[in-house]
């Protein structure tokens, strides 16, 4: 029972629905098709298309509907849904990141950086100011990920059970290679509860060229 109540609740997440954008549209046809008899809609975040599931985004009464989860995703945000209440909760706390090779005692970046040259051997240190968390969490913890989208490096997830919201992290990394050309990302993950997977609340990126 608790296996079927776990999946009927992932999929309630999934297909939730926000709208976001108010009335003043004039439906004129799509030339993205159609979906249950409504416009299909096409939506770009910061000129990149944001992906949509089974349910695409579309228009209803002059208004566009997306699907929640792929909304919060984009915006790296994330989602708690209350089947009971019937009400989505989407959280988005403030994490700044940095990257820097040395680190002051106050906490204060000595040397950062954003570029490496490819094939360079680096140790640095990743920096995390974590505000504004006003949901609890279960655990948190960063990635560091290749061009190709691999997991290069990553911390053990760490437990966050005493209801902060706000933290300071730092993460030392040692001996890192950039063998690829492209964007490698440094990903800070927050994980709810034991039913939601960790999301990406923060992304920084490092460039090897």
């Amino acid at each position: 029972m608790e296996v079927f109540e776990v999946k009927m609740k992932r999929l309630a997440l999934l297909t939730a629905t926000l709208v976001v954008l108010g009335a003043g549209i004039v439906y004129a046809g799509s030339p993205w098709g159609d979906y249950q008899g409504y416009a299909k809609v096409r939506v770009q975040l910061n000129n990149e298309g944001v992906p949509t599931g089974d349910v695409p985004a579309f228009m209803i009464d002059g208004r566009v509907v997306l699907p929640l989860r792929e909304l919060s995703d984009s915006l790296q945000a994330m989602v708690k849904w209350d089947d009971e209440s019937k009400t989505a909760y989407l959280y988005k706390p403030n994490v700044h990141m940095f990257v820097a090779k040395d680190i002051a005692k106050d906490d204060s970046p000595k040397t950062p950086f954003g570029k490496v040259s490819q094939g360079n051997k680096l140790d640095f240190v990743v920096a995390a100011q974590v505000d504004s968390l006003a949901t609890p969490i279960q655990s948190f913890k960063i990635d560091l990920v290749s061009p190709e989208g691999a997991v290069i490096r990553s911390t053990n997830a760490v437990a966050l059970q005493d209801g902060k919201d706000s933290f300071w992290y730092s993460w030392p990394l040692e001996s890192v290679s950039f063998d690829s050309y492209g964007k490698y990302k440094v990903q800070f993950k927050i994980k709810l509860d034991d039913i939601r997977d960790y999301a990406v609340v923060s992304e920084k990126t490092i460039i090897s060229e």
